[in-house]
């Protein structure tokens, strides 16, 4: 699967910081991205793993929300997708938008407040050796893999997302409990949770990156200025993981996958 190419696949994460040199060379470390700064109309970090575009990272824009990573949805029509999502209750926060050279998009929060944003590229045809297959980050250092929405209420998501994106939704029992995967088809990409209430963690959406060791990253978190917020730990049948917050604030997670049988 071609994340640029498929309605809705998430296919760009974006970190937006105070300091964008910083979090550029915070992640580099971590991560061993490559980065090159670029103008986008306002100074923009383009990160990449084995030469392939990963990440963006850029400054706060004036807005006044903390340090965050964000993710993009692509869609067929922007416009389209924009004007359905308010109907379903969701808050419009950038109008459908141009990005020159790129394609144009849109940013909402969801009814329960997460935010998300919707994107429809302006080169469909680009060859799919660019993008590599959404199925290598499992197995790539580095890149993107999961995306989770962490909701009070996880049934009134599913409606609005499966509206919104097409969404395939399924309940899987785990160790530790039910979790909703999302799916693209018949693809995971992400899942669903409810986190405790008396955590107070606002809804979000979070992303996870491929690693090759959860222990060692955690242990650089800290050697870098961030915090580790959740320590590694081994989620049954699947893998280890390990979440954190940066030296700015925004919060990310890193997993090391179980080998696939088959």
């Amino acid at each position: 699967m071609n994340p640029a190419k498929t309605h809705g696949a998430v296919s760009w994460s974006e970190l937006m910081t105070p300091d964008p040199k910083a979090g550029a060379a915070f992640y580099s470390k971590l991560f061993g991205w490559s980065t090159e700064e670029m103008d986008m109309g306002t100074p923009y970090i383009l990160a990449r793993i084995n030469n392939q575009p990963v990440a963006g990272i850029m400054g706060m824009m004036g807005l006044d929300v903390p340090p965050n990573w964000s993710f993009y949805v692509t869609v067929d029509d922007v416009d389209a997708c924009a004007a359905k999502a308010s109907q379903l209750g969701a808050t419009l926060h950038v109008p459908p938008t141009d990005i020159p050279t790129v394609g144009r998009f849109a940013g909402f929060t969801d009814p329960q407040g997460a935010y998300i944003a919707a994107i429809t590229y302006s080169y469909p045809d680009m060859p799919d050796g660019e993008v590599p297959d959404f199925a290598k980050s499992f197995v790539t250092h580095g890149a993107f893999s999961w995306f989770e929405l962490r909701v009070p209420d996880i049934e009134a998501a599913i409606p609005f997302y499966k509206e919104l994106f097409g969404w395939n939704f399924e309940v899987m029992d785990m160790p530790m409990g039910s979790y909703t995967v999302v799916k693209v088809g018949e693809v995971g990409i992400g899942g669903l949770m409810s986190p405790p209430a008396e955590h107070g963690i606002p809804p979000h959406w979070g992303g996870y990156v491929t690693v090759d060791d959860a222990d060692a990253i955690a242990e650089a978190v800290g050697s870098g200025g961030g915090t580790v917020t959740v320590p590694p730990m081994d989620i049954p049948q699947v893998g280890r993981f390990a979440m954190f917050a940066d030296a700015q604030g925004a919060t990310l997670a890193v997993i090391k996958y179980r080998p696939m049988e088959g």
